[in-house]
């Protein structure tokens, strides 16, 4: 064999394999994309206290994390091709050394597609720090709201003998907490 067509075939399949990556990492970011749009409306939903629509959000969002697992899977497959065709090892093989392995226009969309997956990904973090908070600060206020209620005070007219007013314990109507 002559090591020159060797090498171009290895090329070939590296040019093929990087194809089927940015194919996988495009369809990656269009679900990281829907599941910050996902996450915007959350916040409303969350501000609003719509409860029955903050449930229909979420199963949105497991659909789509199911959808990007399966993509998650078939990036890795293209990663361990890659790196038994580079020498690398899978683990270690980053967007930064796949660049140096593929040409500049490959290498191009390489970096494109990292920095707007990372961009994604910086706000959809952010969003999903922001609604935790949200949540948060709604189940105390339902905590509070709740022991307000569960210590109402019950009023009576109790005096002794002496025209003392007998102690005024609060009547608990609810003895659990959420």
């Amino acid at each position: 064999m002559n090591p020159i067509f060797d090498f171009q075939e290895v090329e070939i399949a590296l040019q093929e394999l990087v194809k089927e990556l940015l194919e996988v990492l495009d369809a990656e970011k269009n679900i990281y994309d829907g599941l910050l749009n996902i996450s915007k409306d959350k916040t409303k939903i969350i501000v609003e206290g719509k409860v029955d629509e903050l449930d229909k959000i979420t199963k949105m969002e497991q659909s789509a994390m199911l959808q990007m697992s399966k993509l998650e899977d078939k990036r890795e497959k293209i990663i361990n091709r890659i790196a038994s065709i580079t020498g690398e090892k899978p683990e270690s093989l980053t967007v930064s050394k796949l660049i140096d392995y593929v040409d500049n226009e490959d290498g191009i969309k390489l970096r494109s597609m990292k920095d707007g997956i990372t961009k994604v990904l910086t706000e959809l973090k952010e969003l999903n720090a922001l609604n935790s908070k949200l949540i948060e600060n709604s189940l105390e206020y339902i905590n509070f709201s709740l022991n307000l209620f569960a210590s109402v005070g019950v009023e009576d007219n109790n005096y002794n003998m002496g025209a003392e007013k007998l102690s005024n314990k609060g009547k608990n109507f609810l003895d659990f907490k959420v």
